[in-house]
């Protein structure tokens, strides 16, 4: 006879194997335009431990920070249809809370994307810093003053978890490399209300919202080159400023005389076009 203890630890290790198949968010803009280059999808991840530890001051988003209440969990292949139906401009950005304590599933979401459209352009937002990461990737010991939701949560986002100690492995570095190989930036370090952009000057581009110590990588030439590739996030905005930008992607036009990147963008931005102009322009 098997024991009834046994039946509900095997009923407890399928729960948790189920919730480590999803992606926990708190909510979604469409055509943002303050996430990054152009209209973005823009995705807001559950959970933040810089948050319910040490928050940064003036963060415009400490509704995401806990890690229990109000969510909507999605399988991994439900987040990528749904990303592929509503990122129009192919223009994705995924913040927080803190994403990269989704780092394991947010692999598996960026990969699929690219694998199915290579020219998915895919911002990541992260409160920790590049080079830490890169090192040490991310643990964390849970603390006596830390409520059920925390531990339950960490259990379902970890790579790895040593009960004894209540430690948790939630990314290695080389899943934080992996994760750079299907992104195109990364935007890291904490936000410093003192330092924050928008200024009046850029208020009106809208194309940035964080503070100029935060640094945006090119992910795709940091790992070709082995060298840390970025700008600060103000000397971002100068530079994306100078430039004419793609009326589809929003990307920098060298060539002034143009309106699209391509005949792709022309096209994405047409259909998109037609299918507002359906609904009244809405």
């Amino acid at each position: 006879m098997i024991n009834s203890s046994y039946i509900r630890h095997l009923a407890g290790v399928h729960e948790v194997d189920m919730k480590r198949q999803e992606m926990r968010f708190i909510g979604v803009t469409k055509d943002a335009t303050t996430a990054g280059p152009g209209k973005r999808l823009e995705l807001f991840l559950k959970g933040c431990i810089r948050g319910i530890v040490n928050p940064c001051e003036g963060c415009f988003n400490p509704a995401t920070w806990e890690f229990g209440g109000l969510r909507r969990d999605m399988k991994v292949d439900e987040v990528v249809y749904m990303l592929e139906r509503d990122a129009w401009n192919l223009q994705i950005t995924f913040c927080g809370g803190e994403p990269l304590l989704q780092t394991r599933n947010l692999i598996k979401v960026c990969t699929e994307l690219k694998r199915r459209n290579p020219r998915f352009h895919i911002v990541v937002y992260t409160a920790y810093v590049l080079e830490n990461l890169l090192k040490n990737g991310i643990t964390y010991r849970i603390r006596n003053v830390d409520e059920e939701p925390v531990k339950e949560t960490l259990l379902a986002y970890s790579e790895d978890w040593n009960d004894e100690q209540d430690r948790f492995t939630i990314a290695t570095p080389d899943q934080i490399k992996e994760l750079m190989s299907v992104i195109d930036l990364l935007v890291d370090g904490d936000y410093q209300a003192k330092h924050r952009i928008p200024t009046e000057k850029y208020m009106n581009e809208g194309m940035f919202v964080g503070s100029s110590n935060q640094r945006v990588f090119d992910t795709q030439a940091t790992l070709k080159e082995n060298s840390f590739i970025f700008l600060h996030a103000d000397e971002w905005m100068e530079e994306h400023l100078r430039l004419k930008h793609c009326k589809c992607c929003g990307h920098g036009l060298e060539d002034q005389r143009r309106t699209f990147c391509d005949s792709t963008c022309s096209k994405l931005y047409r259909k998109r076009d037609k299918a507002m102009a359906k609904m009244g322009g809405a």
